[in-house]
């Protein structure tokens, strides 16, 4: 790799951080933190380091788990929309549309001037798919 000036390279990075700390040392500070707050802690500090870390405030128990949430419950039949059908189904609507003039999809209801189908209907039809063959399986 080629370097355009030598500014560029870890040597001057550490020449510039040694500049730094030799201006912040000749202010007297080596920290932002105040030094009479250093002064005295230091016993403190260690402490806290040496101390185990602390309890988390809640714990699980059997009255408290947290679980996975269960599926919601089977509402009955449902009134699915258009949108919904398409990403069930996996095909665009023109082709909804030839599937049920042909037979082939179970046919739309009209709620509220749009297009549903009704869920159980639609659980049939999928349910009356064929099962694709795999390699191995017996013919």
């Amino acid at each position: 790799m080629r370097r355009t000036s030598p500014s560029e390279g870890p040597a001057a990075q550490v020449v510039v951080a040694k500049k730094a700390a030799d201006a912040k040392a000749r202010k007297g500070r080596t920290s932002v933190i105040p030094p009479d707050l250093i002064e005295g802690n230091e016993q403190q500090l260690a402490d806290e380091a040496l101390a185990p870390a602390k309890p988390p405030r809640f714990r699980p128990d059997e009255r408290n788990a947290q679980a996975a949430r269960a599926p919601p419950a089977q509402l009955g039949v449902r009134l699915l929309s258009k949108p919904e059908i398409l990403d069930i189904t996996g095909v665009s609507y023109p082709t909804i549309w030839a599937w049920m003039r042909a037979g082939r999809f179970p046919r739309s209801r009209i709620a509220g001037g749009k297009s549903v189908w009704r869920s159980d209907e639609v659980d049939a039809w999928l349910s009356a798919l064929p099962v694709r063959k795999l390699k191995g399986d017996a013919s």
